[in-house]
């Protein structure tokens, strides 16, 4: 049988704003109620809480007859998720809230789970997808893209299988997920999918319904349905609830990889919204956490209603077209200002939490003395460089200290302030600091202090001047590019990369939006010239160079952060003032990788040097004979490998939501993206024994780094140093520490990266992870439990 499904894609933002998708969301589901009015045997297919919603908000009347329908049956939700959203850049934690909240509003509205997974719009599926789906309650899975042109499959039903052994039936939409005069007709689509039903031997969908912009299936669509019934062909108004119960025992197919490559250039265009995404989910999660570590120590009441809303406003503009940046420039604005509000948010309930826990420590030993608490919201520990500006009254005169909470000295140097005003003090110096814990560290004016300079730091180098060391590495940059030639440990005598590395090179690109048809860019094209150096730091801890140059009509310039001590990785903080048209920005970074990794989803992926273009999250790795390089960054999701060197595309040049076949014409003016300044920073760490747990402690300590305030208490007891929470994701990683959803415990996730098993432990309980698998427990008193990630 086949069985045809009527559905109504719809696109909540795109060629439109929200607001306009908002209101064909409420006409796409009404002309949905008067098809099913209109007769017994049509059946509808929506999936999306975000849809749902705006209807219970604006259109109780609608809501209730959807309600009436789902009852009956006749009303099918797919999906459970919030919005369809990209399925490869958001964070793993973001595709498990998806889940989360999305499946927890339709058992609370309609009672109903919802087991099919759903997003037939998205532009690829990572390959820990099996996994995210089945630990967050979906059996099977549809999607439409990559398409047969852009990836072979065995079949278009298939077991998909992630690298932890988790599987769902998945089925590939064929032609697309919806019909209209500009690709096939209902019934030219039935006699196609009755060809592939007998070349393929099984079952099929066959979708059908206006589309995109909404819609629905039409009285004609299923006009023609059922007169082919009447015809006596083998059709039926189905579900994909219903299509997954016939096929369920079935002997399927195998395919254990990533679902790609679509749309390539989605993973590097719209670079603010990508860089604001990164660090949107790394604030929210610090704020979750923080937030959780009040409510046990401090006893405050737990944010949930605005941590759901934040997570809500976060996952709508995980939308496909949204981070995807194929969206109009109106659209992208939009969503710019929600990222911008899920930051400042985010911070409030981190300041709220940090006043709370400050409270509960002892006060400080003396309240002249600049005292400042650091706290550490990630499960791994903290041990590198930090900077902080101690309020110090504007004091610039007397010389001061820094002493820690056992009354130890604590190595520092001054840095540049952000304010050149007299008084303003910076300081940068190397701290330790538990998982989930603080220090208490105090500025204190002492004679035997060092004095503040003056507010001007930094100086102008001869270009001549090309070499910059430290007790701890070397580095030399070229004259003609002002790449790094070479970036030695001299601990450890390891060059770390084998050419010119951090190498600017802009390459055309004629390509629309989407980068549609292509699965690589070029790696040829014009190199970026040196045009000035500025050593802007020189102290006992590190050295910080500026290194200024320019390609095509932009500017690249990097700071790079060299410590003292080799133990500690090199940064890379970049601005790029990009002013191009049509273009690609790659930065080379030459490894003579013979392997290479990227991290994905809740897990990792690793993909040949081909030089096709790939997405990743925030760590590379690239390993050559026993040396591990890792590189991670802040705002960057486009890589490619070719020949051994790492390229990351920073970012493209298309114009706004151009799509072929559309041709741009010669003269016209247009709007370009990602033009202006772009801040993001890169982490440079090597050696022997470089694990994936080092490197996603070392992503976390980027994104997430300690949080520093003035330490203000009269009445507390806790020592000036502790752990709030004992955590440890043996062999793997704790992605997530919040309050549970339906009582106070705690819920913490975490995943296994290293394909032998691990362990989370909390406070002497544990549960087991399954090799590259994910676990999420509650934690109730002393009480450690595994449940889903429904936290069921």
């Amino acid at each position: 049988m086949l069985h045809m499904i009527g559905n109504a894609h719809l696109d909540p933002v795109w060629l439109w704003r929200w607001t306009e998708g908002c209101a064909e969301a409420i006409g796409t589901c009404w002309a949905a109620i008067d098809r099913l009015d209109e007769g017994q045997d049509f059946v509808f297919t929506r999936g999306e809480a975000q849809v749902y919603a705006w209807i219970e908000e604006f259109d109780l009347p609608l809501f209730e007859r959807i309600r009436h329908y789902i009852a009956e049956g006749r009303w099918v939700v797919v999906n459970g998720w919030w919005i369809q959203p990209d399925c490869n850049l958001p964070s793993g934690e973001a595709i498990i809230r998806q889940a989360l909240y999305g499946k927890r509003y339709f058992k609370e509205k309609f009672g109903i789970d919802v087991p099919v997974g759903y997003n037939v719009d998205s532009f690829g599926h990572a390959a820990t997808f099996p996994m995210l789906l089945r630990h967050t309650g979906s059996d099977s899975y549809v999607f439409m893209r990559p398409g047969p042109h852009e990836m072979e499959l065995p079949s278009n039903l298939f077991d998909w299988v992630s690298p932890d052994g988790s599987r769902v039936p998945t089925f590939r939409i064929q032609i697309a997920y919806h019909t209209s005069p500009r690709n096939m007709s209902v019934d030219d689509k039935i006699a196609y999918h009755q060809k592939l039903t007998e070349e393929e031997g099984h079952p099929f969908m066959c979708f059908y319904g206006v589309g995109n912009h909404g819609g629905g299936p039409t009285k004609d669509n299923i006009a023609r349905i059922e007169a082919q019934k009447a015809n006596g062909v083998d059709v039926d108004f189905s579900d994909p609830n219903r299509y997954f119960t016939e096929v369920r025992d079935r002997n399927l197919v195998e395919v254990d990889t990533e679902l790609q490559f679509h749309a390539i250039g989605c993973y590097a265009v719209a670079a603010e919204l990508k860089a604001l995404n990164r660090r949107a989910e790394a604030r929210l999660n610090q704020a979750e956490a923080a937030a959780t570590l009040a409510f046990r120590e401090a006893g405050v009441p737990y944010p949930r209603a605005a941590l759901t809303e934040l997570w809500r406003k976060l996952m709508f503009n995980q939308f496909h077209d949204t981070l995807g940046g194929t969206s109009i420039e109106s659209a992208c604005e939009e969503s710019a200002h929600d990222f911008a509000a899920i930051l400042a948010d985010s911070d409030l309930i981190i300041n709220a939490s940090l006043r709370h826990l400050s409270r509960t420590v002892l006060p400080p030993v003396d309240p002249t003395d600049a005292t400042f608490l650091i706290a550490n919201f990630n499960p791994g520990s903290f041990d590198g460089l930090y900077e902080v500006e101690p309020w110090t009254d504007f004091d610039a005169k007397s010389p001061r200290l820094l002493i820690d909470e056992q009354g130890e000295l604590v190595p520092f140097q001054y840095i540049s302030p952000e304010g050149k005003t007299t008084g303003l003090q910076r300081i940068a110096f190397r701290v330790a600091i538990p998982g989930f814990g603080y220090r208490v560290l105090r500025f204190a004016k002492r004679d035997e202090g060092l004095a503040a300079p003056s507010v001007h730091f930094g100086r102008a180098l001869s270009i001549d001047n090309l070499v910059v060391e430290t007790a701890g590495w070397h580095l030399a940059i070229d004259r003609a590019t002002g790449a790094i030639v070479k970036l030695v440990n001299k601990a450890s005598g390891l060059s770390v990369f084998t050419g010119p590395a951090h190498q600017g090179i802009l390459i055309d690109d004629p390509t629309d939006t989407w980068s549609h048809g292509i699965d690589r860019f070029a790696f040829d094209g014009e190199t970026a010239t040196l045009e000035a150096l500025n050593l802007l730091e020189e102290g006992k801890l590190r050295r910080a160079v500026e290194i200024i140059t320019r390609v095509g009509v932009s500017r690249f310039a990097t700071t790079v952060i060299l410590p003292e001590q080799a133990d500690l990785p090199v940064d890379l903080r970049v601005r790029l003032d990009w002013h191009e048209k049509h273009k690609l920005f790659r930065i080379a970074y030459p490894l003579a990788g013979s392997r290479f990794e990227y991290e994905v989803p809740a897990g990792w992926t690793e993909r040949p040097d081909d030089g096709k273009e790939v997405f990743g999250h925030r760590w590379v790795r690239a390993v050559r004979d026993g040396v591990t390089v890792t590189l991670i960054n802040d705002a960057k999701y486009s890589y490619a490998a070719k020949d051994g060197t790492l390229y990351i595309s920073a970012t493209r040049a298309p114009v706004y939501a151009h799509h072929d076949p559309i041709k741009l014409e010669p003269g016209a003016v247009y709007r370009y993206l990602d033009q202006g300044e772009q801040v993001f920073a890169i982490r440079i760490h090597a050696g022997a024994e470089a694990s994936r747990s080092e490197a996603m402690r070392l992503a976390d300590e980027l994104l997430k780094p300690p949080v520093a305030t003035p330490h203000v208490s009269r009445g507390g007891s806790k020592p000036h140093t502790g752990q709030w929470l004992d955590v440890q994701g043996e062999a793997g990683a704790v992605i997530a520490l919040k309050i549970a959803e339906d009582s106070d415990a705690t819920v913490l996730r975490a995943i296994e990266l290293d394909g032998e098993g691990g362990t989370l432990r909390v406070d002497g309980a544990s549960v087991d992870i399954a090799p590259r698998g994910i676990v999420s427990a509650r934690l109730d008193g002393a009480v450690l439990t595994e449940i889903d990630g429904l936290e069921r």
